[in-house]
């Protein structure tokens, strides 16, 4: 209660009354003063007011420069709308600056609603907005969802939290706890970070990582469940070999300068270039291991689950290459070693000979010295034409030198005695639909040139496909005795018949003189066959036909070697007559060029070999079709036929007499109830 003044001389309680100095208000600042002119804290002007030392607002001991004891909204700057800043106290709200409304809750509309926050751009702590105690609310623009916080960041993107600095993302300092940083979500934690014991945990109940970083996911009783993803965005139209790896390093030993040096490499790759087509979805896994500094492959699992350990090309379940040791047995149960499959084997411990020679007496040495399971033929071919090669361990067949176009074959012994061939290489069926296995090792001489070299099953053993309907064969072929139209080819080729249905693949493999080559051909239990080279498989192709017939040539181009040429064809359709990656050659048996684009029926572009001029109505021809794949096996051969071995070499218009060395030759097929 204040003190009355009424009754009082002016003269007794002038100094009680409060005044300005010696001076009128003005728009300066003049000293507000007691009557016997002691000066107080306050100042004022006619548009400014000065508390010199604190100002306390419902504060008897202000100890601030501006001290508010108030119940509700202790501090309020309005704009004539809305409340620019609201600063209050207990359950109403604790702060709001920006574009607040002085009612219940800060944001505008009723409390606890939605509407509260929307339309408005303000910074809000809340201690009962939408029931959530201690809300911090910061709204941008014109619907709820909008905010941002910037650190060092003057544009940052709504629902972000933003830092600015380029060396400082995210730092917590001096905190020791097991859970120094945490993300929990649905009553669990999600993300946690031990700092004590340096570990990470991620996904299900994560709150206590027992490794350095864990993943945790509740996944289904007997099913998979994917819990780490490594995904390789990279793609583009040539996509084999793409990989996507663990990389593991290794810290080395150093007393001043230790550091880290890769050690080993999990990845999984293309075997084909990947498109949306879930056929081309074929890959590998690789294990790489250091050794001397470098990481190198040691294991692959190819798309059909075989192993390879030493090889990048397995071509069984499991492909060694180096020695293997075992302490214990090794059994197999399945395959050529199977207990269920019937072998033949012969390392030509006796010579084939002529017919006349084993059709003889037995009273002669040639008699007895000749082989029961082979005999040989060929134009011009006598005994004296093979023999021994003694430092190698070979087989020696040598064509006749004194014309052209001599021959030696080596095929089964078909001599039979009470209508029973003598030898099982004769008598037993190798049949198509009895999963036959044929392996034979060849070496080359050091002359190779003007020459054909066939070996593998058929009907017959003449060389010519158009000969047998069903066979199964590689060839060499360098005078186009085999391909009517096949250049001067370099490569293995191999050709395949289902009942006069033929297929002839240009396997790409460089045939080298004096050089080893093992051939294997293996008939599955589909009747398809697969091919192999030096233990290494070989795609072959499943598009029928080789190009004897011809392609015809819309219009003429010229063309320069090493570039790319379109060609426009007609009268057929190229996408399922030509491949990438056939060779093409001219009605002259001239290579024009490899194919490495089908666009449509009528376009095929090609990397010329050499400069020359395709003319308009050109025929142009194929030299063995490309595989798709190295692993693509071929097509279904005919059920049930009977192919029997065979190993010849043939020289042509040279008089000078051409070599093939032979090691040996083996056969298996399934034993069969009928």
């Amino acid at each position: 209660m204040g003190t009355s003044l009424s009754g009082s001389k002016i003269s007794d309680k002038f100094q009680f009354l409060i005044k300005t100095a010696e001076s009128a208000i003005s728009s300066s600042l003049t000293n507000i003063e007691d009557g016997a002119g002691n000066a107080s804290d306050l100042s004022i002007s006619n548009n400014k007011v000065k508390v010199g030392t604190a100002l306390g607002i419902n504060q008897s001991s202000p100890t601030f420069k501006l001290d508010i004891n108030g119940t509700g909204s202790a501090v309020r700057v309005d704009n004539g709308t809305n409340a620019s800043l609201l600063v209050g106290k207990g359950s109403t709200f604790g702060f709001c600056a920006g574009d607040c409304n002085p009612a219940t809750t800060v944001g505008g509309g009723s409390a606890g609603s939605t509407a509260a926050q929307a339309n408005k751009n303000y910074i809000a702590i809340d201690p009962t907005f939408q029931s959530n105690a201690g809300r911090v609310t910061i709204m941008n623009g014109a619907s709820s969802g909008t905010g941002a916080i910037g650190i060092g960041a003057d544009s940052t993107a709504n629902g972000f939290i933003e830092f600015g600095s380029s060396d400082k993302v995210f730092k917590f300092t001096g905190k020791t706890a097991t859970q120094a940083f945490y993300v929990s979500g649905n009553s669990e934690t999600q993300l946690s970070i031990d700092s004590t014991n340096k570990r990470i945990g991620l996904g299900e109940d994560t709150s206590d990582p027992q490794h350095t970083v864990e993943i945790r996911e509740t996944g289904s009783a007997k099913a998979n469940t994917d819990i780490l993803a490594i995904t390789n965005k990279t793609n583009a139209a040539d996509m084999d070999g793409t990989r996507g790896s663990l990389l593991f390093n290794q810290y080395y030993y150093d007393a001043s300068t230790p550091a880290a040096v890769r050690a080993g490499r999990i990845s999984v790759g293309t075997e084909t270039d990947f498109t949306s087509t879930s056929s081309t979805h074929d890959t590998y896994l690789t294990l790489e291991t250091c050794e001397n500094g470098t990481l190198s492959e040691k294991v692959r699992v190819n798309s059909l689950g075989y192993v390879g350990i030493g090889i990048t090309n397995p071509t069984s379940h499991l492909h060694v290459s180096g020695n293997i040791t075992a302490t214990g047995s090794i059994t197999s149960l399945s395959g050529e070693d199977s207990l269920d499959r019937y072998k033949l084997e012969d390392y030509f411990e006796k010579i084939p000979r002529v017919a006349a020679t084993v059709d003889g007496t037995y009273d002669t040495e040639a008699a007895r010295g000749a082989s029961t399971n082979f005999m040989s033929s060929g134009t011009g071919h006598a005994d004296v034409n093979i023999a021994y090669d003694v430092a190698k361990g070979l087989l020696k067949a040598a064509t006749k030198g004194d014309a052209t176009n001599n021959s030696v074959v080596i095929e089964p012994h078909d001599d039979t005695y009470l209508s029973v061939a003598i030898s099982p290489w004769g008598a037993i069926e190798f049949r198509t639909d009895t999963e036959t296995s044929w392996e034979c090792l060849v070496q080359t001489d050091d002359v190779i040139t003007d020459s054909t070299i066939h070996a593998g099953l058929k009907l017959t053993s003449t060389k010519a496909i158009a000969t047998d309907n069903d066979q199964a064969y590689f060839f060499y072929d360098t005078a186009s005795a085999i391909l009517n139209h096949a250049g001067t080819p370099t490569t293995w080729h191999f050709a395949y018949s289902n009942g006069g249905t033929d297929y002839v693949t240009n396997l790409g493999l460089v045939v080298e003189a004096s050089t080893n080559y093992h051939l294997k051909i293996d008939i599955d239990e589909n009747r398809k066959p697969a091919v192999f080279i030096n233990g290494s498989q070989l795609g072959l192709s499943i598009i029928s036909g080789f190009g004897d017939t011809g392609v015809n040539v819309n219009g003429a181009v010229s063309l320069v070697g090493g570039q790319s040429h379109v060609i426009t064809v007609d009268g057929t359709d190229a996408t399922t007559q030509i491949l990438v990656g056939d060779v093409l050659l001219s009605s002259s048996n001239t290579v024009l060029g490899t194919v490495t684009a089908v666009s449509s029926a009528t376009s095929v572009t090609i990397t010329a070999s050499s400069t020359q001029s395709l003319a308009d109505d050109t025929d142009i021809y194929i030299n063995g079709r490309a595989a798709a794949s190295s692993t693509t096996i071929g097509a279904q051969l005919a059920s049930s036929v009977a192919l029997t071995p065979f190993i010849s070499i043939e020289k042509h218009t040279n008089t000078t007499v051409r070599y093939l060395k032979v090691g040996y030759q083996k056969i298996s097929r399934k034993i069969t109830t009928t």
